[in-house]
């Protein structure tokens, strides 16, 4: 991805001029796995720089304009997996890529139970596709990653009695992914924020569509298949196996750096902005706890603080990875859980989170 334009003027008194300079040579090494993925594509959408080069209806607008801004990336520059074969235990544990496996059990995945089927989500694959459309225990539904955030969503993707089918619009808002809703026929296509639940831009954003946000775990696939021994995994694309293995994040993700403008960001506080957070709840307000206050056991309520709720007996750390399992099974009905980073939760959802164990 590509560095974005000027940014606020907050932005560089903190220091963006050498976030700008320091990620240069992480952007442009992305920028060559991004051409690689978009060089067959003879007339892509979008160019990468400008919002308006890819085609979308911005009437209305939901959200500040200004943080709106294009990825380095085309329309579909990263293409969704749409109703992926499912792989058993055993093929997935099979599968090789080089000269390795291609899961390992390190490895992360997202976690889903619908209709009592149980599917892992490899997070080494949702890197390169961003988006999965699916079908589990006859719920149709998009499972969602973004490696800028860390954050993880898995939705019901039927709005108002529809189907809905969601692409990689190219697009970011506060640093997050925008899915796209694919339409046929001359239908005006809508944008989609992943971390806000809810169509922002374009005929759906009008009509005040939101998407209901469903429990997952993010654990490690050793974890996970242990716990859930009938468990499926969407196969992936035989094309992209190669990339499977490699990260264009990982620069980024072991720095404090953000690559595109994000605002409000929290104050300078004991936590790093990409400290991984697991956050439980829904419309009415949230529950956030950063994954390192986890790692202790459970204690009484800080004086002057929200006592963090029931979920935190519902949470599991566990010191590979690190990760915290959600105990799906036992949540309330209706309960939705989000995996972010502190800086993403903090920008979209501060106003109507419960922090616990944050000073």
């Amino acid at each position: 991805m590509t560095a974005p334009g000027p940014q606020r003027a907050g932005f560089l008194r903190r220091g963006g001029w050498i976030v700008v300079a320091a990620l240069a040579l992480a952007t442009v090494a992305f920028a060559f796995y991004a051409a690689g993925l978009v060089r067959h594509r003879a007339h892509p959408v979008g160019d990468g720089r400008r919002v308006a080069t890819y085609g979308f209806s911005l009437t209305p607008c939901l959200v500040a304009r200004e943080l709106l801004v294009a990825s380095g990336m085309p329309k579909d520059g990263l293409s969704a997996l749409e109703d992926p074969p499912p792989w058993t235990v055993a093929q997935a544990d099979a599968a090789t890529v080089g000269h390795g496996r291609f899961l390992v059990p390190g490895d992360r995945v997202i976690g889903v139970r619908l209709g009592g089927a149980a599917r892992a989500y490899p997070l080494r694959v949702l890197v390169w596709h961003e988006v999965v459309n699916d079908t589990l225990g006859g719920v149709p539904l998009a499972v969602t990653y973004d490696p800028l955030c860390d954050s993880a969503v898995a939705f019901r993707r039927e709005v108002r009695g529809e189907r809905l089918t969601f692409g990689v619009s190219g697009l970011l808002f506060d640093s997050n992914l925008l899915m796209y809703d694919r339409r046929t026929g001359g239908k005006v296509e809508s944008l989609w924020s992943q971390m806000l639940f809810r169509a922002v831009a374009g005929p759906a954003a009008a009509a005040g569509d939101v998407l209901e946000v469903l429990p997952i775990s993010v654990e490690t696939w050793a974890d996970w298949r242990q716990e859930h021994p009938d468990t499926t995994v969407p196969a992936p694309d035989p094309r992209m196996m190669e990339r499977y293995v490699s990260d264009p994040y990982a620069s980024y993700v072991a720095s404090d750096l953000l690559r595109f403008p994000v605002a409000p960001l929290p104050a300078p506080s004991a936590l790093p902005p990409k400290t991984p957070v697991v956050a439980l709840g829904g419309p009415g307000g949230w529950t956030a706890f950063p994954v390192p206050t986890l790692a202790t056991p459970a204690a009484g309520p800080e004086p002057g603080r929200a006592p963090p709720g029931p979920w935190r007996a519902l949470l599991s750390f566990r010191p590979a990875g690190p990760t915290v399992a959600v105990a799906t099974d036992r949540l309330p009905p209706g309960t939705a859980v989000v995996y972010a980073s502190y800086f993403a939760w903090y920008a979209m959802h501060n106003a109507e989170t419960v922090w616990a164990g944050v000073r």
